[in-house]
Parts: C-alpha cells; sequence; structure tokens
C-alpha cells in the first residue's frame, strides 16, 4: 500500500513535470530536462521500495528522496548524451552511431553486473541458509544474522540503481529509435531495436535477481 501511494504520487508529479517540458522550445535543453525527469522518477520508485524494505513508512519516504537523486544524475547524463552529442556532429548517421555504441556500452555493462550478481546470489543463497539453521540451533548469535542482512540490503541498493540507470538508457534509446524511424534510417533502426531488446532482457533478470535478494533478506531477519 506505502509503496503504491509514493508510486502514485511520483506518476502524478513526473507527468506533470513533463507536460512543462512541452513549453521548452530549445530541443537541447528540452531532452536534458526530460532524461532527468524521467530517471528521477524511476529512481524514486526504486528508491521507494528498498527504504520500504529498510526502514517501513519512514524508510520509503527517504529511499524515494535518495532515489529520485540517483535516477535525476543518470537520467541528466544520458539526456545530455542524446541532445549535446546530435548538434555536434554534422550528420545524423554520425550521431546515430556515438547512440548506438552508447547502448552497446550500457548492455555489456549490465551484463557483466548480471553475471556477478549471479554468482554473488549464489553464495549470498548458501550463506543465509547456513546461518539461519546455525542461529536457530543457537551456535550462532543474532549479530551475525544481522550483519549478513546488511550484506543484502547493500546489494538491493546497488542492483535497483542499476535498473533505474538501464530504465532510463532504454527510454532514450527509444527516443532515438524513433528519430531513426522519421528520417529513415532503417539500418539504425533494426540495431536500435536489437539493442533495446537486449537492455529490457538485462533488466528483467536485474529485476528477478532484485526480488531474490528481497526474499533472502526477509528469510534471514530475526
Amino acid at each position: 500500500m506505502k509503496k503504491a501511494v509514493v508510486l502514485l504520487l511520483t506518476i502524478v508529479l513526473l507527468g506533470g513535470a513533463l507536460s512543462g517540458c512541452a513549453n521548452i522550445q530549445d530541443d537541447a535543453t528540452r531532452t536534458k530536462t526530460e532524461g532527468a525527469l524521467t530517471g528521477a522518477g524511476v529512481g524514486a520508485v526504486v528508491g521507494a521500495g528498498i527504504g520500504a524494505l529498510i526502514g517501513g513508512r519512514s524508510g520509503a519516504l527517504l529511499g524515494a528522496g535518495i532515489g529520485a537523486a540517483v535516477g535525476s544524475a543518470a537520467g541528466l547524463a544520458v539526456g545530455a548524451h542524446i541532445a549535446d552529442k546530435k548538434a555536434q556532429y554534422a550528420s545524423e548517421e554520425a550521431w546515430l552511431d556515438d547512440c548506438l555504441a552508447h547502448a552497446k556500452k550500457s548492455n555489456e555493462e549490465a551484463k557483466a553486473y548480471n553475471t556477478k550478481l549471479t554468482a554473488e546470489i549464489k553464495n549470498l543463497d548458501k550463506q543465509t541458509a547456513k546461518l539461519k539453521k546455525q542461529y536457530e540451533a543457537k551456535k550462532v548469535e543474532q549479530t551475525e544474522l544481522l550483519a549478513e542482512n546488511e550484506k543484502i540490503k547493500a546489494k538491493i541498493e546497488e542492483s535497483g540503481k542499476l535498473i533505474a540507470a538501464v530504465t532510463t538508457e532504454i527510454d532514450n534509446q527509444t527516443r532515438v529509435r524513433i528519430d531513426a524511424a522519421t528520417n529513415n534510417k532503417q539500418d539504425y533502426v533494426k540495431s536500435l531495436d536489437a539493442e533495446i531488446a537486449a537492455l529490457r532482457k538485462q533488466k528483467q533478470q536485474l529485476e528477478e535477481s532484485n526480488k531474490r535478494l528481497t526474499a533472502m533478506s526477509s528469510r534471514i531477519s530475526v
């Protein structure tokens, strides 16, 4: 319920802010602003979920604020990349090449992180199960479970930030794809479609890992 309230408020505020972007006449400024606002909205939602897990209502509100700041920074960075570099290039093709390279790099980084996180979750799963049994058998103190849970929460926060960043990248590359389609750059459209689909796959894996970590945290909570 709390997450739903935060999500609703975020959507309302973000929607109003983005509608105001239509009044910005300069393309570069508008794209930067839209990127920042989109990132802030995504970050707020992710942050609220993390905060609620850690600290209930107050944690959700704090997490939303932190998440919005992180998401805004990510959104502005990608927005600036999309807008500023377009103005710097003499041709549409050169700009699209740069955007496509950025999408590929984001995919590579997300894939590498997912591979690393999968291995870490496997180890954490074994460790938490072992600690839980030892605690129930009174062989370890509660402090050990709490310390392990802090590690899990840190991973939840870390992966949550990347989910927000990947979401922002997908949004921005989708706008680039629309630009390419409008200008009949079909080869770029196909390449961007492939990268966007790959980014969505990486995002889905990140979200699944995040859910596993959240369940693990709940299991070890005492």
